[in-house]
């Protein structure tokens, strides 16, 4: 039986009646209660009311008064919220701004409106910025919004150089601002930051203030500051120069900086920086983990620590639809790229290859920087922060061709440009950065002089690629023909690990898994042999590399053990 056509009519009978009750507000038809807010009437009815508003129909089925009641007075309930509530019962629709989401939002806590009290929470949480995030943090708490709470203090812990710059934070409260600037995960490099932020929040309002200042900058870390920033905090501002304890407490700071080079007081989250390792999880091509939809988490592992921190994925909402490769830029940028999901990829007119940034400030995580043409197995490389796509392998009339073409971006100025091809079509290669040079390794290429029924052989050469002057040089060979094996830099050098290949160069004898490791010397162009590893391992079937080094060691991760 087709339901279809009952649900569309159904659907119209709904929107129908919904429609001449609201031409019935609009001209005062059958009104039978009068909203009273701030002065201004709002005619409407008792039965739309109480349809979506717990408080009101408690209030009109009660039996007492107020059922008879003609108007309804509403106290510290602002008019224009009212407006906006009456006007998503009559229409479905919710007109939130960034100036009436908080009062919108008491509105609907006082009329026991759950619904619209999520809206409004959603809404906070999309449109959270450094701008704003301090007062949703507090409006939050206030109202007992935990989730809404909660992602706003992650938000202004993680943001605070940004946060402590805007107005917002120079109207909290004294013990307010005693409890942010106390904490030791607030997200700062230089102490500077919190003294300035102390001297601001004092000056908003000087007359009132400066009786707290003294007990402020006993939370600053005053010997975490530069001496030369004390000196010119001081000499700058009066309210310290005419207080005799904030003048003892920056001469002590400037006499334990002046003895010790390494302060004792502990430091602050943004402070400390950790390598970490970044695996990016992913699931496509048919591969089954046995750990299930894990296998799509995103996380950082800090060997130094051996703790876990998870990040968003680029596979969420309408992100990518697999992970291809990756690469972190010099300046730490997080780069993925890989295909659109399903949903993106159905309003598009054609394939592409998608490129992600990890999206380190703002509360978008990730978010697309770039497309280019859809290609299969090619490389990823990054070098003086642009992007280079390297070789790879098209689709062109039903048939695979491989291809030589390289394409760089650049993420300063967002543009696209061919650079010089490589010289050999390769794809399921690999490339790695040393000193600001790109080293593509292995991979299979088309063999031009065979029949067409031989397959593509492995390669087990090396190009080293030089930006400055768009030019390709052939290094040493690798010992082995190779692909889907893993790359890392380890103090400088190229390390090589297992992958499916042969022994030298690929004339068709028999391909097997590897578990050799192959050193190679960029300086002295040539290689060595590494310790194997206990078993051998393929790298995933996405092109991207299951190794990673930290502090001078090797680790693996992830990746297939070879039969």
């Amino acid at each position: 039986m087709n339901c279809k056509p009952e649900e569309k009519r159904k659907q119209r009978h709904s929107l129908t009646f919904l429609e001449q009750v609201k031409i019935m507000k609009e001209s005062t038809q059958i009104i039978d209660v009068v909203l009273i807010a701030e002065g201004e009437k709002f005619p409407c009815h008792k039965v739309v009311l109480a349809a979506f508003s717990a408080y009101f129909k408690a209030m009109f089925t009660c039996g007492l008064a107020e059922c008879t009641q003609r108007e309804v007075v509403l106290h510290d309930i602002s008019a224009e919220s009212v407006s906006v509530i009456l006007h998503y019962m009559y229409s479905a629709d919710l007109r939130l701004t960034n100036l009436n989401v908080q009062t919108v939002a008491l509105a609907a806590y006082f009329m026991q409106m759950e619904e619209v009290c999520n809206m409004c929470q959603k809404y906070m949480m999309e449109h959270m910025d450094a701008s704003n995030c301090v007062g949703i943090y507090y409006f939050a708490n206030h109202i007992g919004a935990e989730d809404l709470c909660d992602q706003a203090r992650k938000y202004m812990y993680q943001h605070f150089t940004e946060v402590s710059l805007q107005e917002e934070i120079l109207e909290i409260e004294f013990q307010q601002l005693m409890t942010l600037i106390k904490s030791d995960d607030l997200n700062i490099s230089r102490e500077e930051s919190i003294l300035d932020l102390v001297i601001r929040w004092v000056k908003h309002s000087r007359e009132s203030r400066s009786e707290h200042l003294v007990e402020l900058l006993k939370q600053v870390r005053l010997v975490l500051v530069s001496p030369s920033f004390l000196v010119e905090a001081r000499k700058r501002n009066t309210i310290i120069l005419c207080n005799s304890k904030c003048n003892d407490m920056f001469e002590e700071a400037l006499k334990t900086i002046q003895l010790s080079s390494h302060p004792s007081l502990s430091l602050r989250y943004g402070m400390e920086t950790t390598d970490l390792l970044l695996c990016i999880g992913n699931n496509s091509l048919g591969i089954r983990s046995r750990h299930g939809s894990y296998a799509d988490a995103s996380f950082c592992y800090a060997p130094a620590t051996q703790k876990t921190y998870f990040i968003s994925s680029p596979k969420y909402g309408e992100g990518l639809g697999c992970v291809c490769t990756g690469v972190v830029t010099e300046k730490n940028d997080i780069i993925v790229a890989g295909e659109a999901s399903a949903i993106k990829m159905s309003r598009q007119r054609t394939r592409n290859i998608d490129i992600y940034r990890y999206h380190q400030q703002g509360n978008r995580f990730w978010h697309s920087l770039c497309t280019t043409q859809l290609r299969e197995l090619y490389a990823l490389g990054t070098a003086h922060n642009d992007l280079y796509v390297i070789g790879g392998q098209m689709k062109v009339k039903n048939q695979y061709l491989v291809t030589n073409c390289v394409e760089k971006y650049s993420m300063e100025q967002g543009t696209w440009r061919s650079m010089a091809p490589l010289p050999v079509p390769l794809a399921c290669h690999m490339v790695v950065t040393v000193k600001d040079k790109l080293y593509v390794l292995g991979g299979w290429t088309p063999q031009m002089d065979l029949p067409d029924e031989e397959p593509d052989r492995l390669s087990n050469r090396m190009f080293q690629y030089d930006p400055g002057q768009d030019k390709w040089t052939e290094r040493a060979p690798m010992k082995f023909s190779k692909y889907r094996f893993s790359t890392a830099v380890v103090n400088g050098e190229i390390y090589v690990l297992g992958g499916i290949g042969c022994l030298g160069y690929d004339r068709g004898q028999t391909r097997k898994c590897l578990d050799a490791v192959e050193i190679y010397n960029p300086d002295g162009d040539f290689w060595r042999d590494g310790p194997p590893m206990p078993s051998p391992l393929l790298s995933l079937r996405t092109n991207s590399t299951s190794a990673g080094s930290v502090e001078g060691k090797l680790y693996l991760c992830g990746g297939f053990h070879g039969a």
